[in-house]
């Protein structure tokens, strides 16, 4: 063990110890979130190919990231070398790519991307490009694009964002997309070209908000005779002030009619509440999910408060519950074993962490559970009991004001039957 013993002027004593102890802190603390190359990512979707996983997100030339194991990432490149010219010349002052999303059918990747002009102006379209391998050493890998697939118009009352490619329970394509105006809309594709069967596709609506209108970025999946319709809900883009959540409703059909848990409409602004913002992390939305034989991941990016709002990309274990509703659980860097999905439970790190006197502690029950949310110190000395008793499932949240003990180090432990989890809290003071 080394110390700081460091005095100077200006400088005390009590001071040079608290920062000896923060320094210690920070080499300890477990991170919070993926690693690697994850920052200034926009919109994240996720595909797995042979022994990677991948992931496209926004910006002008459509960033790819890679990872073998979901928590570690590493940039590869991207997928086009410019804006491409159609877009150009389609789309006036068109800067960025936005909102991609990765499809592979009958051995080709199809890669749906958006192009944006002035932000907030619903003059937009939807292009795709192929390739027949994600892996950029492979001899065969190159982008080929095929141009426009949709486009919206000033005169439109939806606009052409954020592209969803869901297939049926009937083999029938489908490409959902859609951003504030009037909401989430539906078309059919060509299995072959990928673009709508007809010149003058027809539209089917999903969802809206009736009053706002902030809603965006759709994600269908289909699990066990329902397709799940992900949505953001509210304003992405604007740092630690944003305010996006992810939002869900079902249907037994892909073209809807989409519910919420509580039997309301999305077409009239239902939506049953998935991720919110939590402590540092700040207005999570724009979310892919990912269905695996180990487990389901919600993927999506999120402003980090710590890091002057930048986007960041985060994985967490998606979870349903007994009526088949999705539960956002616990990010990947704490679910690395099967034991911590057993658990029915997930304790979040407290934020601020490190703090002077009060910080928030989250944790989220996925059954009803008979649990106990406690303090102790380095000693393993019991500090004070928070919690202690039975609960629903679902998420909480509480403050702990530590003004009657001194700086340190302490742990906050939820236990619920045979099963805990653990948390570093450091308080400097």
């Amino acid at each position: 063990m080394w110390q700081v013993s460091y005095e100077g002027p200006g400088i005390s004593r009590q001071q040079v110890s608290s920062l000896s102890f923060l320094i210690m802190f920070l080499l300890v603390i477990q991170a919070d979130a993926q690693i690697g190359d994850v920052t200034q990512v926009h919109d994240p979707c996720i595909i797995k190919s042979n022994n990677y996983y991948y992931i496209f997100s926004t910006g002008k030339k459509i960033p790819i990231r890679r990872s073998k194991d979901l928590i570690e990432w590493e940039y590869i490149g991207s997928v086009f070398d410019a804006i491409p010219d159609w877009g150009i010349q389609t789309i006036p002052g068109v800067k960025s790519i936005w909102g991609p999303n990765v499809f592979y059918h009958e051995g080709r990747y199809y890669l749906f991307y958006a192009l944006s002009g002035t932000f907030g102006v619903n003059r937009l379209a939807i292009g795709v490009a192929t390739n027949t391998t994600l892996d950029p050493d492979d001899p065969g890998y190159r982008w080929i694009d095929h141009g426009k697939v949709i486009e919206s118009k000033r005169t439109d009352n939806w606009n052409t964002i954020g592209p969803n490619i869901v297939m049926d329970d009937s083999g029938k394509i489908w490409m959902a997309f859609g951003s504030f105006w009037d909401g989430i809309k539906l078309t059919e594709l060509d299995s072959t070209t990928m673009k709508p069967v007809s010149a003058s596709p027809v539209l089917i609506s999903l969802a809206r908000r009736i009053t706002t209108r902030a809603i965006e970025a759709p994600f269908i999946v289909g699990r066990n005779g329902y397709y799940y319709l992900f949505v953001s809900f509210d304003f992405c883009c604007r740092g630690v002030e944003s305010t996006y959540k992810i939002m869900v409703g079902r249907s037994v059909r892909v073209e809807g009619t989409y519910y919420d848990r509580t039997g309301k409409k999305m077409l009239y602004g239902g939506g049953s509440l998935v991720l919110r913002s939590r402590g540092r992390w700040r207005g999570p939305g724009s979310n892919a999910v990912l269905l695996g034989e180990n487990g389901d991941w919600l993927i999506y990016h999120t402003y980090d408060a710590d890091n002057y709002g930048i986007p960041t990309l985060q994985i967490r274990s998606l979870e349903w519950d007994a009526e088949g509703w999705p539960v956002a659980g616990g990010l990947i860097s704490e679910e690395k074993s099967p034991e911590t999905r057993q658990t029915g439970f997930v304790l979040y790190q407290n934020y601020p962490n490190p703090f002077k006197l009060t910080t928030q502690i989250e944790y989220e029950l996925f059954t009803p559970s008979t649990i106990k949310v406690s303090i102790y110190n380095v000693q393993g000395k019991l500090i004070t009991t928070l919690v202690d008793g039975q609960k629903n499932a679902g998420n909480y949240s509480l403050i702990w004001d530590s003004s009657s003990v001194s700086s340190g180090l302490y742990f906050c432990q939820l236990t619920a039957g045979k099963y805990r989890a653990t948390k570093k809290l450091a308080i400097v003071k």
